[in-house]
């Protein structure tokens, strides 16, 4: 990935109080969310020095995903232990007195009880393996890998976007705000106990403060979004598998935007304004203009075969209109994030996606609005990659 970071403006940091720090050694990591499925090995170094990462990607037979839920459990704590073979490191989960900490990335709704309690609320991405709902998957991962006879514990249950936060912190203490944009969106931030009504998990002596996972991408569920809103994001959503969910997400993130833009042009060319009225063949089925044809700066998707130029500037527009708007409404939320926090230093968001990492003028874009809602914020945006590895490991590291 690419380390690029944009500032909005460059200022003396006040002292902070030290943030912990996760030591120097080994920990696992395992980031399941979908069809296939990761194991990691993050050594990490003293500071300063960047993690040392080894990992393997494993693909979840689908009789797995919809079987019995002790048979998927099982099957990954097998992986981790023909992980440990083959990358020469089973040793280090064979002392039961001193167990290799593992950070789990479960990528499904969960109500999180604690660091290492989770239960799941429902499975989605084609899963819908047996015994598992309303149980804690961190327990059932923990019985797994006992089962197995490895001498591993299961310390963190991490969602993607707090491992986000937590790469980033690894090397920016100044980071208090995780983002993911990219097929989704959502964020993280660090709050004040006392402000959270709802946690009661009892924290280390002199901690104040929890990382709050916002789940911001069904925002506007209450119909708070509705001025932002036109006809197409509605014909968006009805022909959607979530109808009135996701409702922020649907207007900002990657899965949806190249869509938004492909039923722009059908207006038009229904209007008879675009392409002399004849829809092109390669946009008629839904979801055929991808995203990243928004991320291409010299023109916006598949060109129609001698395309007029006038009828190619308006689809370029299209494109601009739908990802300034995804930019600044992001911005929005960000700004309300800096606003909550309320610190009077710099604070560093940490944001992995591919909208931001890929689309030329996100980023500035995303500047240039915080900097008009919040004008006295002091912010840095950071590119923060791998917030379900690495971001995971450094969790259970202070776990």
């Amino acid at each position: 990935g690419r380390a690029q970071r944009w500032r909005r403006r460059r200022r003396r940091r006040r002292r902070r109080r030290p943030r912990p720090v996760p030591g120097p050694g080994d920990y696992l990591a395992l980031d399941l969310g979908g069809t296939n499925y990761r194991v990691l090995l993050v050594r990490m170094r003293p500071p300063g020095q960047p993690p040392e990462i080894v990992e393997n990607v494993y693909s979840v037979p689908g009789e797995l995903m919809r079987g019995r839920g002790i048979d998927l459990f099982d099957f990954l704590a097998a992986t981790i232990a023909d992980f440990m073979a083959e990358h020469g490191a089973a040793h280090l989960a064979e002392n039961p007195a001193a167990p290799l900490r593992l950070g789990f990335t479960f990528s499904f709704p969960c109500e999180q009880r604690g660091l290492a309690s989770a239960r799941l609320l429902g499975w989605t991405k084609g899963y819908s393996a047996e015994g598992v709902v309303g149980n804690d998957v961190c327990q059932l991962l923990q019985e797994a890998i006992d089962r197995r006879g490895l001498a591993a514990r299961c310390v963190a249950l991490v969602n993607d976007t707090v491992g986000t936060l937590a790469a980033c912190a690894l090397e920016d203490p100044a980071c208090m705000i995780g983002l993911i944009v990219g097929t989704g969106t959502n964020a993280a931030y660090v709050e004040r106990v006392a402000a959270v009504d709802k946690y009661s998990t009892e924290l280390p002596a002199g901690e104040s403060r929890v990382v709050i996972n916002t789940e911001w991408g069904n925002f506007g569920a209450d119909g708070c979004l509705e001025r932002f809103r036109t006809d197409l994001d509605r014909q968006l959503d009805a022909a959607s598998i979530n109808p009135g969910r996701q409702t922020f997400e649907k207007l900002v993130s990657g899965m949806y935007l190249g869509e938004l833009v492909r039923l722009a042009i059908q207006q038009l060319v229904s209007d008879g304004v675009l392409f002399d009225g004849r829809m092109p063949e390669a946009l008629r089925q839904p979801m055929s203009f991808h995203t990243k044809y928004l991320s291409e700066p010299a023109h916006c998707g598949p060109r129609p075969a001698a395309g007029p130029p006038l009828d190619m500037m308006t689809v370029r527009c299209l494109c601009e209109a739908v990802s300034t708007r995804s930019a600044y409404l992001v911005a929005t939320g960000i700004s309300c994030l800096l606003k909550r926090i309320g610190s009077p230093d710099d604070v560093t968001v940490g944001i992995d996606g591919s909208l931001f990492k890929f689309h030329p003028h996100f980023p500035q874009r995303m500047i240039d609005k915080i900097n008009e809602l919040h004008p006295d914020a002091k912010f840095l945006l950071r590119l923060s990659e791998d917030g379900s590895g690495k971001g995971a490991a450094a969790i259970a590291a202070m776990a």
